[in-house]
C-alpha cells in the first residue's frame, strides 16, 4: 500500500513482464524491448534490474524460469 520510487528502466520491465504475465520472456527480449538499437548494454543489465524490482516490491514477483528467462505469474501475490 507504500508508494514505490520505480526508475525508467525498472518501469519499463515490470511494464513488459506484465503485459506478458503467464509468458516467460529471455534476457535477449527483454533488452530488446527496453534497450534502443545501438545503445550500450551491460550483459547483465536485465538481472540488475530484475534483482532491484524484487527488493523493492517483492521477492516472489518475478521468477526465473532457468533455461528461459523470467516471468510474472498470471496473479501476482
Amino acid at each position: 500500500g507504500q508508494p514505490v520510487e520505480l526508475s525508467a528502466r525498472e518501469y519499463a520491465l515490470l511494464q513488459e513482464l506484465r503485459l506478458n504475465a503467464g509468458r516467460g520472456l529471455s534476457r535477449e527480449q527483454l533488452a530488446q524491448r527496453l534497450y534502443s538499437w545501438g545503445e550500450e548494454i551491460e550483459s547483465n543489465a536485465i538481472e540488475v534490474h530484475v534483482h532491484h524490482l524484487r527488493r523493492k516490491l517483492a521477492p516472489e514477483l518475478l521468477r526465473t524460469v532457468r533455461g528461459v528467462g523470467y516471468l510474472m505469474p498470471r496473479e501476482t501475490p
